[in-house]
């Protein structure tokens, strides 16, 4: 009765509550600010100042990510033993290998045979194009067998990833977030919801034992459990526990399949691109095997031709090593932009989304975590401390000006 009479008197208490509500849900919401932003440094390095959690640790967690994927995830030998078809890579070549072609006649046919090619009727330049155009298939068919089987050698997944994440430093934050948007928002919600009842808990306390220091200390409480709880529950319990009629299961581990489909499609369209890998490879090692095999098979092709009969007319013994020099450099000029061939290769060979989705979604619970857990794990304790001083400050700021006048006359 002592307690519902207090209330009466000074009914502006039941405002503790809702502000301590608002508490819950501006600590969090900031905690997950912190998180991703700023992606620099911002204030006078190294100690005076702050960088967003993410950004700050990018090749950190990308290191992570990477443990994830090569040893949990994609094996790129397995994938390409276990998917990669040839022909129906071929089959998606159509412009990479009309481009080839019209370069070969060009340099063989414009440039060192042009009046004989000018009278050999459109008939003719048909056929010998379609006879070409046979072989860089053909041609093609094989180079693609060849990186195939030497794939390890080409393409370096770890590398790529790193590379990716430090010309792009946001990127790592924007993985994080795509993957974990619905945690997130979880995590601003419950800041409400535990902040509500925490805020109950602190009105009766505050309106019983009316001590200047109660507010501060109730918001230092109130900004500190709404982060740690929150965090808490994305993650645990891993597996489904009945409390009652109730079922509880962290939110990452119940959304698993969703989560297996936002990682495998971020991996492979915003890291494991075609562009990224590209790039790995032409400024890497995998360059000088790629072009090995480019230039093992397309000399093949040339030597065929140059061995023709016809060719003794056309083209002297001594222009043979410079016609060769040419197509070779043309070839490799075209062979890593936009749609061409090894740019077709790195994006179209294998399902990279597809395999990255089926294998996250059977992963154990524990592996799976590694997902998203990394985002957390080493600074979160920096979250929660700031949500425990934002909380700090606004119960010093209810106490002076809210509920100052409240204390006096309950302390009377």
């Amino acid at each position: 009765m002592e307690l519902l009479s207090r209330i009466q008197d000074n009914s502006i208490v039941l405002l503790i509550p809702f502000i301590s509500a608002l508490v819950g849900w501006f600590t969090n919401v900031v905690a997950i600010k912190m998180m991703f932003h700023p992606v620099e440094f911002f204030g006078i390095p190294p100690y005076l100042g702050w960088q967003g959690v993410i950004p700050a640790n990018a090749l950190r967690l990308a290191r992570v990510s990477n443990t994830l994927i090569t040893q949990k995830l994609l094996s790129l030998r397995q994938l390409f033993d276990e998917t990669f078809n040839a022909d129906s890579f071929t089959g998606k070549l159509g412009a990479v290998i009309d481009d080839v072609t019209d370069q070969i006649i060009d340099e063989v046919a414009n440039k060192h045979a042009k009046p004989m090619w000018d009278n050999a009727g459109e008939f003719m330049q048909a056929k010998v194009r379609e006879t070409v155009r046979d072989e860089v298939v053909r041609v093609s068919h094989a180079i693609a067998l060849d990186m195939a089987d030497d794939i390890d050698r080409i393409m370096d997944i770890e590398r790529t990833v790193l590379e990716a994440i430090e010309r792009h430093k946001a990127l790592m934050g924007e993985m994080f977030y795509e993957v974990g948007r619905k945690e997130f928002k979880f995590i601003e919600r419950s800041g409400l919801y535990f902040g509500f009842l925490f805020g109950i808990v602190q009105m009766i306390v505050w309106v019983l034992y009316p001590a200047p220091w109660m507010l501060p200390a109730a918001g230092f409480g109130v900004g500190y459990l709404t982060n740690w709880i929150a965090i808490r529950l994305v993650f645990a319990p891993r597996e489904p526990v009945g409390v009652g009629p109730v079922t509880i299961q962290g939110l990452f581990h119940k959304r698993q399949p969703e989560v297996a489909e936002a990682f495998g499609r971020i991996v492979a369209t915003r890291v494991l691109n075609a562009d990224n890998i590209v790039r790995t490879v032409m400024e890497g090692d995998g360059v000088t095997r790629m072009n090995e095999i480019v230039e093992h098979r397309v000399g093949e092709l040339i030597a065929k031709y140059e061995a023709h009969p016809m060719a003794k007319l056309v083209l002297p013994e001594e222009q043979r090593p410079a016609l060769r020099a040419e197509v070779l450099g043309r070839i490799k000029e075209e062979w890593p932009k936009p749609g061409g061939f090894f740019h077709t290769f790195a994006g179209e060979s294998v399902d990279l989304h597809g395999e990255l989705e089926r294998r996250m979604a059977g992963l154990d619970r524990e592996s799976s975590e590694g997902v998203l857990r990394p985002a957390f794990q080493q600074d979160e304790w920096k979250l929660i401390a700031a949500g425990a001083v934002l909380g700090t400050g606004a119960g010093f700021l209810q106490l002076v000006y809210i509920f100052g006048e409240a204390m006096e006359r309950l302390s009377r």
